[in-house]
């Protein structure tokens, strides 16, 4: 028995198959405005179907069937009419013949009081459209000519004015000429006015082409914006109206998902930043208000699984992207009860890289990430700037992290629309510590991570119906059936090489990184530091972090995994405590006011030498005529001159006290008859102001 409702093609005929029994079957011309069913065998029916005289085709009717009707529409009102007068006939297959149609077709008739015309006009479309009740639709979808372009003439299109004055005008050729070039010129431009505005800019245009008309029968605004419309479809005037950026963020349609990247845990990671929505106050001192906090997330695209993060003041940056990055190798229950949380290994089960990390183009780019790369095959991929819809993932995330903790937590920022002149200032309320903040954050991902349900994850194949769409879940499954890229490595050893690197020098005085010198065991050993005989290379690479100066890593062969703790000299003692942020910042102000010293010393060094050339000059003028003396009597006249002078000078130079010593000392009385003591001053001129032989 064949399926019934199907449609055949045989030459230029189409036929739809009304009823099949075991010997005939019943079908219909859908194409003719006279047909009637008409009986068929089985056999001669299947006959031409092996022969391929007939064929089975799509049913033409479809689209109307499946037609979704308007509640309340006329369309149902004429359908759901049609259908009271069949429903209850056309299941009955006296129908498929004559005599018997003509005493139901005479009842119908007279039970609604319609035409013979009207109900087989109805019959032959149920029949023909595929005897459902959508198939007693009217054609009135087809009926005038929507989205078909009217041609004007004399009579004004449109409906009639009711409250401007004038009748109008038809939109003429040149008329359109000039809204083309209004619109291309003003409206398909990033900077673009409005369209009253690029209107009443195109109507001086207008009002010199058109000069016969007067300004009542010119094109009205309306009309202009129908143009517009009609003629330039808005996925063709967005991507001209909206930056390239903004289309690509924002407007473009989305081809494909982040989870199809990501072929398990492991295989991709983002990385993102935010500055939280809240103000905190000082660990030491809670009446002091220090500010939002920096906000870095790391999440698993596949599982959606939050792997890494980092909250703390230092700004988005390498520094605090590096933090973040090292937490994703970090004993997440060690991490958890530095802040008070007591989680176990269960609940956080992330401990490793990913094959790939993509994060903002400014933090880890360069060759600040090139070390990391290299030591653990981590590919680095920048989202193009701007657009931070290539991380939706970990976007998504900070906007429900934040929604979570804003309702309940004081200090909050507020929007700033809702603030009135005069009015609390939420700053004030602040009362967190970031200690405290970073137990909410904890406790937020714990959440998500272990409840979280994603309502809008796109499973991969294979995935089993019963597995709930939770990221612990996703995590656990992936690593047990899927091939993940999730590599380990010490904790330690990650973060030396997420350090940013620099190429420092070395001296007998240490291993010098701006401005600091610094030393170490193995250096010393080395005998890099031994004056006259030391051997040392010229530069060494080692890497610092920037948040302290007090010890960098030097690297001392190729290897990544060798690094050697080098501390701070004596020498640089100064700097100890400081972060390397202050150092650059002390050793600007050290240039500065070296350069300045410098500088004041130059215009004083040409003071200095006008002195000397002006007491030179004064001497040589002073000086008597040569008399023209030999070497041998000059060098002897030289030595009694010298004596001379020093005598002079000795005279001169020696010190003389303000109050004379009596030339009588006093008087001593002798106690137990004991000989009476000189205690005047020695007489030492002869020892101090005594004659050089030679000098």
């Amino acid at each position: 028995m064949l399926p019934v409702n199907q449609v055949f093609r045989m030459g230029e005929l189409r036929k739809r198959l009304l009823w099949s029994g075991t010997e005939q079957a019943i079908w219909i011309d859908i194409d003719s405005d006279t047909a009637l069913p008409e009986p068929i065998s089985i056999v001669e029916l299947e006959r031409l179907i092996m022969e391929r005289e007939l064929e089975s085709i799509a049913d033409p009717f479809e689209e109307t069937v499946l037609r979704e009707v308007e509640e309340g529409s006329l369309d149902q009102q004429k359908r759901d009419e049609a259908w009271g007068m069949l429903a209850d006939f056309v299941h009955n297959p006296q129908l498929f013949v004559r005599r018997p149609r003509g005493l139901i077709v005479r009842g119908i008739m007279e039970r609604h009081g319609v035409t013979n015309q009207t109900v087989y006009r109805l019959l032959r479309r149920y029949w023909q459209r595929g005897m459902c009740r959508n198939a007693l639709l009217p054609d009135y979808v087809n009926s005038g000519a929507r989205g078909k372009r009217r041609k004007p003439n004399q009579a004004k299109l449109g409906r009639p004015r009711v409250v401007m004055e004038g009748k109008g005008s038809n939109v003429t050729p040149d008329i359109e000429r000039i809204f083309r070039r209004v619109i291309e010129e003003r409206l398909l431009k990033e900077k673009h006015p409005s369209i009253p505005d690029a209107y009443a800019a195109g109507l001086n245009l207008l009002r010199a082409v058109l000069t016969e008309l007067p300004t009542s029968e010119l094109p009205t605004l309306g009309q202009f914006r129908y143009f517009y419309g009609r003629e330039y479809h808005f996925t063709d005037t967005l991507p001209c109206r909206v930056s390239a950026v903004d289309f690509a963020k924002d407007f473009r349609p989305l081809s494909s998902t982040s989870t199809t990247e990501a072929l398990g845990p492991g295989y991709r990671y983002q990385i993102d930043a935010t500055i939280a929505d809240i103000y905190l106050v000082s660990e030491h001192d809670r009446s002091l208000i220090v500010g939002r906090p920096v906000v870095y997330m790391v999440i698993d695209v596949f599982s959606r699984m939050v792997v890494g993060m980092y909250v703390g003041f230092e700004g988005p940056s390498w520094v605090s992207a590096m933090v973040a990055l090292a937490n994703t190798v970090a004993d997440k229950v060690e991490y958890c009860r530095q802040y008070s949380v007591e989680i176990d290994a269960s609940d956080w089960p992330v401990k490793g890289l990913p094959d790939v990390v993509l994060a903002d183009k400014g933090e880890l780019n360069g060759t600040k990430v090139e070390a990391f790369s290299q030591a653990f095959g981590v590919r680095i991929e920048n989202a193009p700037a701007r657009r931070g819809d290539a991380k939706g993932i970990v976007e998504r995330y900070f906007r429900t992290v934040q929604e979570r903790f804003k309702p309940y937590a004081s200090g909050v920022v507020e929007d700033t629309t809702s603030r009135k002149r005069g009015g609390h200032d939420y700053r004030l309320d602040a009362s967190l510590t970031l200690p405290e903040f970073t137990q909410i954050i904890i406790a937020g991902i714990l959440y998500h991570n272990n409840f979280h349900t994603l309502s809008k994850y796109d499973r991969t194949s294979g995935m089993p119906g019963d597995l709930p769409a939770i990221p612990v879940m996703l995590w656990n499954w992936g690593l047990a059936n899927l091939t993940g890229r999730l590599r380990t490595a010490p904790e330690e050893l990650v973060r030396i090489n997420l350090l940013p690197h620099e190429s420092a020098t070395v001296s007998e005085l240490g291993i010098r990184l701006f401005g600091c010198f610094y030393t170490c065991q193995e250096a010393i050993r080395e005998g890099w530091f031994h004056r006259g005989q030391g051997r040392r290379p010229t530069g060494v690479t080692v890497a610092y972090d920037p948040r302290s100066a007090d010890h960098i890593y030097l690297r001392p062969s190729n290897s990544l995994k060798d690094y050697w703790v080098c501390d701070l000299a004596d020498r640089s003692r100064r700097f100890r405590g400081m972060t390397f942020w202050d150092v650059w910042l002390l050793s600007r102000e050290e240039r500065r006011s070296d350069t300045n010293a410098a500088a004041e010393a130059l215009v004083e060094r040409g003071n200095l030498l006008k002195q000397i050339e002006s007491i030179v000059a004064q001497a040589e003028d002073a000086s008597p005529v040569n008399t023209g003396m030999t070497t041998k009597d000059l060098g002897t006249q030289i030595r009694e001159n010298k004596q001379q002078e020093k005598r002079q000078e000795r005279q001169k130079t020696a010190f003389k006290p303000d109050k004379a010593q009596q030339e009588k000392p006093a008087e001593v009385i002798p106690l137990r008859g004991e000989k009476q003591e000189d205690y005047a001053f020695p007489d030492l001129s002869d020892l101090i102001f005594k004659e050089e032989e030679d000098d």
